[in-house]
């Protein structure tokens, strides 16, 4: 059997364990609303299961429980067929097993792995054996992780695999539930990860294993170590992690701690992206409020308040504008012009109107400074006019000149025409660069 055939199997059964288990985790959240309403739901969807078990078997329907030994003879003709049968074979055992895997109690996975452990040699030269058996380990790792991972530890061809390797297939176990990581399954993933540490194996600044040390805080509810851990990471994991970890925050003491914490550690753009993710969930007001009790240095409290104003740009916008103006704690020229770029991208006309109301000054230029890079992508003739209204005139004349470059890529005659038409004052310009 051809190792791209195994994998398309694969995926196809991982694919559909975790569309059921989110299915399964969506009516958790949903019953955890009120005791009556579970209670009430529960019934309901007895009744409706009944119903449907009922027209299952009625119409001969109904996904048949595994049966352990036919699966295991059916694998072994999979993987002997020749190659012009290849292909039915495959299609044959996927429509037969994928959703009675996915189904499979934690009894029939383990007696599926020692039977494919007995029947087939793990080797390097039976990868395709061996990838089946793994995921059918990941599977059972869903209801009893010890036991996976210390199945995993003592199988011959994994005991001398490479760290990295092991380490993916741990972040595909988990990503095959479509649930966050749980106790015991961060209980075992800990210990697995803490003795091949305590080996040298794995090294801290290992960004997989950070990775996977943030599920584990998480999961334990340790958020000091899940902020650490998050810090860990390179610059788009990290991104991805602390936007996803607003999701574990439930109270404003864990959101004010972690906003406090990340604003120290976090790359560049990842702060502001962590800010507007927790807005997002949040609300204005909530976040606002979080951001008034956590305590940032004056420079990020203002590109936290500039990312809560702008995390939804609606017709609140104009309101959390001036609230952000009253609230600077610096000179904010970084906040307004990150917050008026956001805003020109999502609503050129309405960004165009706040300035307007703006009076000139070093405030009203950083907005400047945000809006017309972004304008001249839109039109170049308004953006040069806005920039001949910036109150500096070294600002000036770089926001005139790359609004002009932007616009001669598009349409180089017009753009020449207004430019001769409309010259810089160039006594202020020199005198400003004196």
């Amino acid at each position: 059997m051809k190792k791209h055939h195994i994998l398309l199997l694969l995926t196809i059964v991982g694919i559909a364990a975790m569309f059921l288990n989110q299915a399964r985790n969506q009516n958790n959240r949903e019953a955890s609303t009120s005791a009556e309403l579970a209670m009430l739901r529960a019934a309901v969807k007895k009744s409706s299961e009944a119903s449907t078990t009922h027209a299952e078997q009625d119409s001969g329907s109904r996904t048949p429980a595994i049966d352990v030994t036919k699966f295991i003879t059916d694998f072994t003709a999979l993987l002997k067929a020749a190659p012009e049968n290849t292909s039915k074979t495959k299609a044959a055992f996927q429509s037969e097993y994928e959703e009675q895997l996915n189904r499979a109690p934690l009894s029939k996975l383990k007696e599926i792995c020692a039977l494919l452990e007995k029947n087939f040699p793990f080797d390097q030269n039976n990868t395709d054996t061996y990838m089946t058996w793994l995921h059918v380990v990941g599977l059972a790792a869903k209801y009893d992780p010890a036991w996976a991972f210390a199945k995993f530890a003592k199988a011959p061809s994994t005991s001398d695999s490479k760290v990295p390797s092991a380490l993916q297939t741990f972040k595909h176990w988990m990503s095959q539930s479509g649930e966050s990581m749980n106790s015991s399954f961060a209980d075992a993933l800990q210990k697995w990860l803490d003795t091949a540490q305590s080996e040298g194996r794995i090294e801290k600044s290992d960004p997989l294993v950070a990775e996977l040390r943030t599920g584990i805080a998480a999961a334990h509810g340790n958020t000091s170590e899940a902020i650490k851990q998050i810090s860990l990471l390179p610059y788009m994991s990290q991104k991805k992690a602390a936007i996803e970890y607003v999701a574990v925050l439930q109270t404003p003491q864990d959101q004010q701690k972690t906003l406090k914490e990340f604003s120290k550690t976090l790359d560049g753009q990842n702060f502001p992206d962590f800010v507007i993710e927790l807005a997002n969930k949040n609300g204005f007001e909530a976040v606002r409020e979080i951001l008034d009790s956590a305590s940032l240095s004056p420079e990020k409290h203002d590109l936290a308040a500039a990312s809560v104003a702008a995390a939804n740009i609606d017709s609140e916008t104009n309101s959390r504008a001036a609230w952000l103006l009253e609230n600077l704690k610096t000179d904010g020229h970084r906040a307004l012009e990150d917050f008026t770029e956001t805003w020109t991208e999502k609503n050129y006309v309405d960004a165009a109107k706040w300035i307007s109301s703006l009076q000139p000054g070093p405030k009203r230029d950083a907005a400047l400074k945000g809006f017309i890079p972004t304008a001249a992508r839109i039109d170049g003739a308004t953006s040069m006019d806005w920039a001949l209204t910036v109150s500096d005139p070294l600002l000036r004349n770089q926001m005139y000149s790359g609004s002009y470059v932007k616009w001669a890529e598009v349409d180089p005659d017009q753009a020449k025409i207004y430019h001769d038409a409309h010259p810089l004052d160039r006594a202020a310009l020199d005198a400003s660069s004196k």
